[in-house]
This record gives structure tokens, sequence and C-alpha cells, in this order.
């Protein structure tokens, strides 16, 4: 394995251990339900994106071939509601601290996004590659659901880009 790529994973181990402890802070601080359910899921995305880099580089030095890693999709999507139930959701109110975490966490998700596409795009092994490409596509669904938490606290109406209700007569 390069030192480039080794230098990479760890990057991105140190990146996905960060963002674990920020989700917690952040569970623990909101009283939002559905907040710190979501910041509880992504601390445990972020756990299992730290064991796939362990497992990545662990089998590179063991000098195994190169075994593809199959990147979990993701928790948050299985405890989601349905778009069509948008409008049954209990809104319970959130304070600026909330919107502060969310708006925070959205940025660690939007530079991890960036830092696997990077990656992805730059290494010439497609094991890697996809490997980077899956994480990229894991870190834009959390971005997406955290962006939905915001938008349903700032109450403008919106929540999963769908209208949750109608303010034209």
């Amino acid at each position: 394995m390069s030192t480039e790529i080794l230098k990479a994973l760890k990057t991105a181990y140190e990146a996905e251990k960060e963002g674990l402890r920020t989700y917690l802070k952040f569970a623990k601080q909101t009283k939002v339900v559905t907040g710190k359910n979501m910041f509880i899921q992504l601390a445990l995305d972020e756990i299992d994106h730290m064991e796939l880099i362990e497992k990545f580089i662990e089998q590179t030095f063991e000098g195994k071939p190169y075994e593809k890693v199959e990147v979990p999709k993701g928790r948050l999507s299985k405890f989601m509601p349905e778009t069509s139930d948008a409008s049954l959701q209990k809104i319970d109110k959130a304070d600026l601290g909330d919107e502060e975490a969310l708006k925070i966490a959205l940025e660690h998700e939007k530079k991890a996004y960036e830092f696997y596409k990077e990656k992805a795009s730059k290494t010439q092994n497609s094991e890697l590659r996809e490997f980077f490409e899956n994480l990229a596509e894991v870190e834009q669904k959390h971005y997406n659901i955290i962006q939905a938490e915001l938008d349903s606290i700032r109450n403008d109406g919106f929540w999963f880009d769908t209208i949750e209700f109608s303010v034209e007569l």
C-alpha cells in the first residue's frame, strides 16, 4: 500500500472518529427527540465506517489481496418516515443550539463527502475507488437527512424536499 493511500485511510479514520465524538455530544445536548435519535444513528454509522477502514488497512498490511468491502447504506433511512407521512410527525421545539449543531453536522458531512470523492478520483485501485465512492454516497445521504431535520426545525414547510404544507389558498 502506498503511503499516500495509507495517509488517506488514516485521515478518513480520524475524521470518522471526530464525527463520532461530535454526534454523541450533539445527541447529549439536543432536547428534540428526533434530533437526538438522528445524532445517535449518525454516531453508530461513524463507528461502522471506522471499522470498515480498519479492516481495509488490516487486509492490506497482512498482504491479502483487496477484498471487496461492503459499506452499509446507513441506519438512518430505516428510521425516517415516508415523505407522505411528514405532516403526521410530531414537531418538538428546537432551540438555537440544535440548529447550530445541525449546521455543524452538515458541514462535517459535506467535507467527508468531498474528501471521499476526491480520494476516489485519485486512486488507480478499483477496489479502493469503489470503497471511497460508497463512503461518499453514505455521507451524501447523511447530509440529506441532516438537511431535512434542519428544514423541519426551521419550520419552512419542506421536509426531504417535499412541501409539508401549502401557504397558497
